[in-house]
């Protein structure tokens, strides 16, 4: 009984040495930072940039599908003949069984779509539409990407 009376005072006593921080002292607060420590900071944001954007290979976007049949011959030539026509826009031969696709071009937004479909429906009027697919990016070295 003495033991725990004497072990109560003493943490009583050191309970009332103890003083917890108000709301004064914490208004004049310095922070002492290593001018190291914003390049570094600087440094990971670049890397972790770089990274990010080497990274991106894909995105949510849109193709025009040019065709859609059973036979392989006819999808080939109409990819030869879109690859020839537009040289400048990718081409993609798809094979989804039983059909083979031929779908062209890497388009953000369906109005940037719409105008390659104005041009390509000059060659085929029917059968040519939008689609949404993942398309292929790359990275430019200004930071915005290309497709």
């Amino acid at each position: 009984m003495k033991k725990t009376a004497y072990i109560f005072i003493v943490l009583f006593s050191l309970a009332q040495l103890v003083h917890a921080q108000n709301a004064d002292s914490l208004k004049n607060i310095t922070v002492a930072r290593d001018a190291r420590v914003d390049a570094l900071m600087k440094k990971n944001k670049e890397v972790n940039e770089e990274v990010y954007l080497k990274s991106i290979k894909n995105m949510a976007g849109y193709r025009l599908q040019v065709i859609n049949t059973n036979d392989r011959n006819k999808a080939l030539e109409i990819k030869t003949k879109m690859m020839s026509e537009f040289p400048s826009e990718k081409v993609y031969f798809i094979y989804q069984s039983p059909y083979f696709k031929v779908q062209m071009g890497n388009f953000r937004t369906r109005e940037d779509a719409t105008k390659l479909l104005d041009k390509v429906k000059k060659i085929y009027p029917t059968g040519v539409f939008i689609v949404p697919s993942r398309v292929e990016i790359k990275p430019s070295k200004d930071g915005g990407l290309i497709l």
